[in-house]
């Protein structure tokens, strides 16, 4: 088998096709390439971050994505995950070894001992499912960014920038606390979802079965959830409100579903952009008040536009795409105008 280093450099760099994903995949699969691979995953470390990483924390990078190729083929043949999501385009998900490609390892000192920590950075129009020390699982959506310590030790913290899915193990002794920049989310063991990208002015907690506490980051209890409930937390008023919502429509995007329910055109652009990694913008302020319910499973953004075109007054424009320096093409821009023919048909 031919192995060309150039590949691991368009993996590294977010630009592989589905050929190169095959032979990525199956040099990861190979004993023999152990080496190679280990070589080039300093050499990136190092190009990155201008440091040298400890050998320790490359082995066991390797062994981590080793483990979980095997994990990956054992689900596949169990319940067809991956043949699922495969009909998606290419952009919209990742097996969860090409998200190891951009684990970064830390090292802390505190109280003169080191903590190994792990981060999984999820690009933009991707979704990654991860597995956690304690057995925990979920996914992490577009534009996030998941931190944790490579072992847990007492109370199990792990850090969310974006946001998450948690299926938590359950441990009295052990309680599980998904740190944000403005919240604390405390289980035991139970099923979330967590929101809370930078540029949005609220974060949201959404629990799918069992309970949470939602506390400050100083400790002062928010509130508790159960199951079908939402909390969100302006950021600009230091407010919160909880509601009862449809937990489905929250978590729908872990199984390749776009769920929208009773959302106005603003929550609707936002989504979009994220979900498949393009700038959607609202020209025209009059059609903010439009609320939409729909699931979209696997279609295009195109599709999408035009089957929101069909229950609103609105029409939608597509820019020339731009092209950066080193000729790589930036995001696609859509913008969101108001069809003024249509909308006496919609009042």
């Amino acid at each position: 088998m031919d192995f060309n280093p150039e590949i691991l450099k368009r993996y590294f760099k977010g630009t592989y096709s589905r050929k190169d994903y095959k032979n990525i995949k199956a040099v990861w699969e190979s004993e023999p390439y152990r080496p190679i691979l280990k070589k080039h995953l300093e050499e990136h470390w190092e190009n990155y971050f201008e440091e040298p990483q400890s050998e320790h924390n490359v082995d066991y990078l390797l062994h981590r994505i080793h483990r979980q190729i095997k994990a990956e083929s054992s689900t596949t043949r169990k319940i067809s995950f991956m043949g699922v999501f495969q009909r998606v385009a290419a952009v919209l998900i990742v097996p969860l070894v090409l998200a190891f490609l951009t684990v970064l390892y830390f090292q802390s000192k505190k109280d003169s001992v080191k903590s190994a920590y792990a981060e999984i950075q999820c690009p933009f129009g991707v979704r990654t499912k991860f597995e956690l020390p304690d057995g925990s699982t979920g996914f992490l959506n577009s534009g996030s960014t998941l931190r944790f310590p490579t072992s847990f030790a007492g109370q199990r913290n792990v850090t969310v920038s974006g946001e998450a899915y948690f299926n938590v193990v359950h441990d009295e002794k052990q309680p599980f606390v998904v740190h944000t920049p403005n919240l604390q989310v405390k289980v035991l063991g139970t099923e979330f979802n967590v929101i809370a990208y930078k540029d949005d002015s609220n974060e949201e907690v959404i629990l799918n079965n069992g309970k949470v506490d939602v506390l400050s980051p100083k400790g002062e209890l928010y509130c508790s959830l159960l199951p079908n409930q939402a909390m969100s937390y302006s950021i600009e008023n230091h407010s919160i409100r909880r509601n009862n919502v449809e937990a489905q429509q929250y978590i729908g995007w872990t199984e390749g579903k776009l769920i929208f329910r009773h959302e106005n055109m603003k929550q609707v652009a936002e989504r979009l952009g994220r979900w498949y990694n393009a700038e959607v913008l609202i020209e025209d302020t009059e059609i903010l008040d439009y609320v939409f319910r729909a699931t979209f499973i696997d279609e295009p953004l195109d599709e999408v536009l035009k089957l929101l075109t069909l229950t609103a007054p609105i029409t939608f424009q597509e820019q020339s795409r731009e092209t950066t320096n080193d000729n790589t093409y930036k995001k696609r821009k859509i913008i969101l105008k108001l069809d003024k023919k249509r909308e006496a048909a919609f009042k």
